[in-house]
């Protein structure tokens, strides 16, 4: 999840006039938490809405977003994963559309339960907004937006949804789905192969490992090491000396020997 996180950074960070203006990657820990602690079971029977993001302990996680660019964007992409699955959500704020992007389950609407989880999203999303000052998107007393799953080209193997995820985080317009279905088509992304999501995978580790982000969790990582072996270097300084025994105590004569030591005991 680290590693999303980060990669939401770097396209936060992007120089691109459409990441600067009108797009905001939402790092997955606060979608993550709130599914891990309510799941489906989402709606508060006091209330009878879902729960509040408020009602999370952790609310450092909120403080790390960016509230102005929340507030302003037009798009808000949030990666999450949930059963060790990976999916995207893209909520087009300006035509008032939730798009769901999932390399495995597609268009299919079957599953009750990840249609719950589905609503809860688009919920979370817009809470979000609000908290950063932004106008609710979704109507007085409703849940969600209605959820409309993107037909996405399909992962070819059990491991790479997270890739998927990624590299739709880069290239992915809204604008492109609205009243549409067809995102390969419009996009004009057909099936990638093993060797184009290799080629992703490199990339995005390269990012990651050259991001600003990246670089400051190492030198943090670097300085709090050399503090710790200077503070061990001071407390070694500062403990008393041994004395060495005496050349005579030392002298193999003055041992005890085997037979002794069984004798005394």
């Amino acid at each position: 999840m680290t590693t999303f996180s980060v990669v939401c950074h770097i396209l936060n960070r992007e120089p691109f006039e459409r990441f600067q203006r009108d797009v905001y990657c939402v790092p997955p820990e606060i979608l993550v938490r709130m599914f891990g602690t309510y799941g489906t079971n989402y709606i508060n029977k006091r209330t009878k809405m879902p729960h509040l993001v408020s009602s999370l302990k952790d609310q450092q996680l909120m403080e790390l977003l960016d509230k102005e660019k929340l507030k302003k964007s037009r798009e808000l992409f949030a990666p999450v994963v949930y059963n060790g699955h990976w999916w995207l959500y893209v909520l087009d704020v300006e035509n008032r559309e939730f798009y769901i992007a999932d390399s495995v389950f597609g268009v299919d609407t079957s599953d009750i339960d990840r249609t719950k989880l589905h609503r809860f999203a688009c919920n979370i999303l817009n809470q979000l907004r609000v908290w950063a000052g932004a106008q609710s998107i979704i109507k007085k007393r409703s849940i969600s937006l209605e959820p409309r799953a993107v037909d996405v080209p399909k992962q070819p193997n059990p491991t790479d949804c997270g890739v998927y995820v990624m590299k739709w985080m880069e290239v992915l317009d809204a604008a492109a789905l609205s009243g549409a279905f067809a995102f390969k088509t419009r996009c004009q992304i057909k099936k990638w192969d093993q060797d184009q999501l290799n080629e992703f995978r490199k990339d995005i580790v390269s990012k990651v490992l050259l991001s600003e982000h990246n670089t400051l969790n190492f030198e943090a990582i670097s300085q709090a090491t050399s503090m710790s072996q200077e503070a061990i270097t001071e407390a070694r300084k500062r403990m008393p000396r041994r004395t060495k025994p005496s050349a005579a105590l030392r002298s193999p004569f003055l041992q005890p020997s085997t037979a002794e030591l069984e004798t005394k005991h």
